[in-house]
């Protein structure tokens, strides 16, 4: 078995600033992202950075369906206690490093405290291992996926042009939840700093680029309303697009089991995909760079006060 730690990567000469977590989530299925999750971890590990893909779909493992993929060993045993490390289920595919999801009856959603403890605490000592770590969390707005998704330096939201309206609810939601979980630590800790705004990047799947970026003002228009309503601050940003070239992805996926950026790097959508993973390694904000607490840290510090007050209790 494979283990990160028996062949450690050579570290990557690029300078960069601190070890990053990236999350991708969606508010429903079917709108690409695990196939945006996969080709991102291809894209940023072909640049040369030691890049890590975290499938928390333990019901169904759709990164390792797609890429026909079959490991002994997968999230699943780490929440039933078969191993105890999240290295120990790291494996090399293509040019990055993937924790595999599996078929389960049992939803990353709805971990109760003692998991989400083991697998935060796991996750800190991997991540640090990777310039970059992606967290394919599944669908939808339940509170412990928008928890996992705020402990990202970089949270990604996949949309479409006809989801646009689930996609700013998804925002909004991690918003919401942002604001709740900050104010529910500075009423234990007059002194937490709190976060001022939610900064989400949007990426727009099956649109071309002007109709995406049109779609985007609408967003930003959105954010204005709802911060003068006073629901949430979000600062969305603009990643980018990929078109649709579902005839591609299918070839690429459904007969080669293979990301699109390694069967066909020739497509526009490699093009897309490329010019994001350049975007995201050339003008990432290291938000946590000017705060005491990186967003992972928070959520950490989060679970660990909500078990303190149910024993006060």
């Amino acid at each position: 078995m494979f283990c990160i730690f028996q062949f450690r990567i050579k570290p990557y000469e690029r300078h960069v600033p601190q070890q990053k977590i990236i999350s991708i989530l969606s508010n429903k299925g079917g709108v690409g992202k695990t196939v945006f999750a996969i080709e991102l971890a291809q894209s940023l590990g072909s640049l040369g950075f030691r890049t890590l893909l975290i499938d928390t779909d333990i019901n169904t493992g759709d990164v390792s369906i797609k890429l026909k993929l079959a490991y002994p060993l997968t999230l699943l045993d780490f929440f039933q206690k078969t191993v105890d490390d999240l290295s120990q289920l790291a494996q090399k595919v293509h040019s990055f490093y993937l924790v595999p999801g599996a078929g389960g009856h049992f939803e990353f959603a709805n971990l109760y405290y003692q998991q989400k403890m083991k697998f935060i605490r796991s996750f800190r000592r991997i991540a640090q291992e990777f310039d970059f770590t992606i967290l394919d969390l599944g669908a939808g707005i339940e509170r412990t996926t928008l928890d996992f998704a705020l402990t990202a330096d970089l949270p990604v939201i996949i949309t479409t042009p006809e989801d646009i309206q689930t996609g700013y609810g998804c925002a909004k939601a991690a918003a919401v939840r942002m604001r709740e979980l900050d104010r529910n630590m500075r009423r234990k800790q007059p002194d937490y700093p709190l976060r001022e705004e939610f900064s989400p990047w949007f990426v727009f799947n099956k649109a071309a680029d002007n109709l995406a970026r049109g779609i985007f003002r609408g967003v930003e228009k959105a954010a204005e309303v709802t911060a003068a309503r006073r629901e949430a601050q979000i600062v969305p940003r603009y990643l980018g697009s990929l078109p649709e070239e579902h005839h591609v992805i299918e070839k690429a996926y459904f007969r080669q089991h293979l990301p699109v950026t390694v069967a066909y790097p020739r497509q526009k959508f490699c093009a897309q995909m490329r010019l994001m993973s350049r975007k995201i390694t050339g003008q990432f904000l290291p938000q946590s760079s000017s705060e005491n607490l990186s967003p992972l840290e928070r959520v950490f510090q989060l679970f660990r006060s909500e078990k303190e007050s149910a024993l006060a209790q």
